[in-house]
């Protein structure tokens, strides 16, 4: 049960009617902010829509964070979304023996450093050098700083969901409950 009050449209104003038009529990949460809820928004959507990080690779990476910080709002929510943009289930079967149980998978090589460098900066707050040379041999600067702006955005959004305790919608928990996270 969520720790915030969750607004509704009818609750909406002209200071959060555009967040809350989004329809999601995270707005209706946020929304009691309307400020924070649209700066939290505003990175978001550009993180999805205008990043020319590769969608899938970006997708994977979020999916690392959400799965290493157990945090089903965020984890559920992308599974669905990965979907959208271009992970496969073989993608993420790959990914979660990579985070759960530290297997070498076949998934190809790009892929992997970026689940491991997603997996750094969560577990250690930074990514090491050595991971960060190797993506930086596929990935120009301009790709390093969206992929750590996008790994960083996940990290704090994922504490935030955790600690307001915000709610999975139903027709999210689908792709958690086929999907599940490990216990803690």
């Amino acid at each position: 049960m969520a720790r915030v009050p969750y607004l509704t449209p009818d609750d909406a104003d002209d200071s959060n009617r555009d967040v809350l038009a989004r329809g999601i529990n995270l707005y209706f949460a946020l929304g009691n902010v309307p400020g924070a809820a649209r700066a939290f928004s505003t990175l978001g959507l550009w993180l999805r829509f205008e990043s020319k990080l590769d969608t899938r690779l970006r997708e994977l990476a979020i999916l690392t964070v959400g799965r290493i910080e157990r945090a089903a709002y965020e984890w559920a929510h992308h599974v669905e979304l990965g979907f959208q943009f271009g992970v496969t289930e073989a993608d993420l079967t790959r990914l979660i023996a990579e985070v759960d149980d530290g297997k070498e998978t076949d998934l190809e090589p790009l892929a992997r450093l970026v689940i491991r460098g997603a997996a750094e900066m969560a577990l250690d707050g930074e990514m090491a050098q050595t991971t960060w040379d190797a993506l930086s041999e596929h990935l120009d600067h301009k790709l390093m700083i969206e992929l750590v702006a996008a790994v960083a955005f996940y990290c704090g959004l994922c504490r935030v969901l955790k600690t307001l305790k915000v709610d999975v919608e139903p027709e999210a928990q689908v792709f958690l409950d086929k999907w599940p996270l490990p216990k803690s």
